[in-house]
C-alpha cells in the first residue's frame, strides 16, 4: 500500500481527484483502504466518504491556488 496522509489530494484511475480524510487506523475504514472524499455531500449536507483500496490510488499533481 502506498503511504497517504490526511490532507493529500489523490486520484483515483486517472480520472477523480479526492482528499485523503481517513487512514486505516480509523475503526470505519477496512485495512489496506483509505477514505477519501470525492466532494459529494448528501442532501443534509454531510460529506460521502468512500473506502476504497489505497492501491487504486496515486497521488494528485500539486493543486493550483487562488486567491
Amino acid at each position: 500500500m502506498g503511504t497517504f496522509t490526511i490532507g493529500q489530494f489523490v486520484q483515483l484511475d486517472g480520472s477523480g481527484v479526492g482528499v485523503v480524510v481517513m487512514l486505516p487506523n480509523n475503526t470505519d475504514v477496512p485495512d489496506e483502504h483509505i477514505g477519501v472524499w470525492f466532494g459529494t455531500t448528501t442532501e443534509t449536507g454531510s460529506p460521502v466518504v468512500c473506502t476504497i483500496p489505497a492501491e487504486y490510488f496515486k497521488p494528485a499533481s500539486a493543486p493550483t491556488i487562488q486567491h
